[in-house]
């Protein structure tokens, strides 16, 4: 029997052992977790929305953070874990990823290492996700909001992983989530 990382705090490890439970060897993502590590977990039986860690961090202000959160740090991204889906994305700087995996720290614990992801809102093992219908309004809103800013008033940093973020990908996401609503305003 694999330990549960004893540095969890009790409250995170039904979180803990729910997102184990997504791995391909649980035992070994509970044994790297509890040495300190990171583990590899499959977007599978899970998807995520990835996007700038300036928009993320801001999109979920706007919402009640149901569902797991995760700061990839060295990326510069954020990615809201949602229900696995079929939906086609196509909005400048934003990703959602149904395939691959995602490096996690263990919920609830952070893991000494340098520019290592974090979680802004850990598993709580209830196995409840992020709606990615009002993860993309938030996301949305926050571009808007970006987009009405005058050009020399600077960016958020740029995101390598899903694209630079400018103000004409600002322009051009607000745009696209109009046609895409059918909206004119």
């Amino acid at each position: 029997m694999h330990v549960v990382p004893s540095a969890v705090p009790p409250a995170n490890q039904a979180g803990l052992r729910w997102l184990a439970g997504f791995h391909r060897d649980r035992a070994a993502c509970l044994d790297s977790w509890a040495a300190g590590g990171l583990a590899e977990i499959p977007l599978v039986h899970l998807a995520a929305v990835q996007v700038s860690a300036t928009i993320g961090i801001r999109a979920l202000r706007r919402l009640e953070p149901i569902g797991p959160v995760l700061h990839s740090v060295g990326r510069g991204t954020v990615e809201f874990f949602v229900a696995p889906t079929t939906m086609v994305v196509d909005r400048p700087g934003v990703r959602v990823l149904t395939q691959g995996s995602l490096l996690c720290p263990p919920p609830g614990r952070a893991v000494e290492r340098r520019r290592a992801p974090v979680w802004l809102a850990p598993p709580d093992g209830v196995g409840r996700l992020m709606d990615i219908r009002r993860v993309l309004d938030a996301v949305a809103a926050q571009y808007a909001f970006f987009a009405t800013l005058p050009p020399d008033y600077g960016a958020p940093a740029p995101c390598t992983a899903v694209g630079t973020w400018s103000t004409t990908a600002a322009v051009a996401f607000v745009a696209a989530g109009r046609r895409a609503t059918g909206r004119t305003s």
